[in-house]
């Protein structure tokens, strides 16, 4: 069977650990060329070592999405290498739990320069170069959060809120130059380094528990869930496609 993503080139932001990771991988499988981009390269390297024993190149440049230099220097660091940019997948998020009456404007600002600004930066240093391909596709990795109700995290919650309106103003900016702009919302996936992070204390197990009784799959999700989800909008499967974005969170935010 053929490679739905033979010899395309996808960047993937944080691409070093979780979701990122495991959607970077999903791509290789498919024929894709992957560039990660990562605060951390030491992460990155462990990524680039499943995506060449599947025999695609991988490229590790470090940015900070939140700095426009970081993303800019994505971008230059791939049309080096490969000469072109077929795939942007913004993953790269923060997602702090605090209560709302607690968050400083400091903690505010800093999940917005994540989870918003470093993905307008990042779709603003790739969109030049896939209009004058005439043809380029961007995915938004976005959460169920952007649709239910949700605790402790008001402002990732408001983040990913705004990457649901952001999908629907850039497809409908850019489909007349060929780019396609859709999402997908991921349910709980606590096997990620930024949710072990947090431990047992702030995401005990009978949250755990609680959360998969709410789920008509009765489980929580995992990185490679993913996988089928990005490769099916990053391929023609979905060509006729834009604008959308698609839950896939085992049905916990249904209507």
């Amino acid at each position: 069977m053929a490679e739905k993503l033979k010899d395309r080139v996808a960047i993937v932001t944080g691409a070093g650990t979780g979701i990122g990771r495991a959607i970077a991988i999903g791509l290789a499988k498919e024929g894709a060329n992957l560039v990660g981009a990562a605060r951390r390269v030491d992460k990155l390297q462990e990524t680039a070592k499943e995506v060449e024993a599947l025999g695609r190149k991988f490229l590790a440049v470090r940015c900070d999405v939140s700095k426009k230099e970081d993303c800019e220097n994505v971008v230059r660091e791939t049309l080096n290498e490969f000469g072109r940019i077929d795939i942007l997948v913004n993953n790269a998020a923060i997602f702090p739990f605090t209560r709302f009456l607690d968050i400083t404007p400091e903690e505010w600002d800093t999940v917005m320069a994540t989870n918003v600004r470093g993905v307008v930066q990042m779709c603003q240093a790739v969109l030049p170069h896939m209009i004058n391909q005439g043809r380029g596709n961007i995915i938004m990795v976005n959460s169920a959060q952007a649709r239910m109700a949700a605790y402790l995290q008001p402002h990732y919650t408001t983040s990913k809120g705004a990457l649901l309106a952001l999908t629907r103003s850039l497809a409908g900016e850019y489909g007349p130059k060929g780019i396609r702009v859709n999402g997908f919302n991921v349910g709980f996936t606590p096997e990620t380094e930024q949710v072990q992070l947090f431990g047992e204390k702030a995401i005990p197990q009978s949250f755990r528990e609680a959360l998969i009784k709410t789920i008509p799959l009765r489980r929580l999700g995992r990185p490679e869930d993913y996988q089928g989800i990005a490769v099916f909008l990053a391929s023609d499967d979905s060509a006729y496609i834009t604008g959308q974005t698609i839950p896939v969170d085992g049905g916990q935010a249904m209507p």
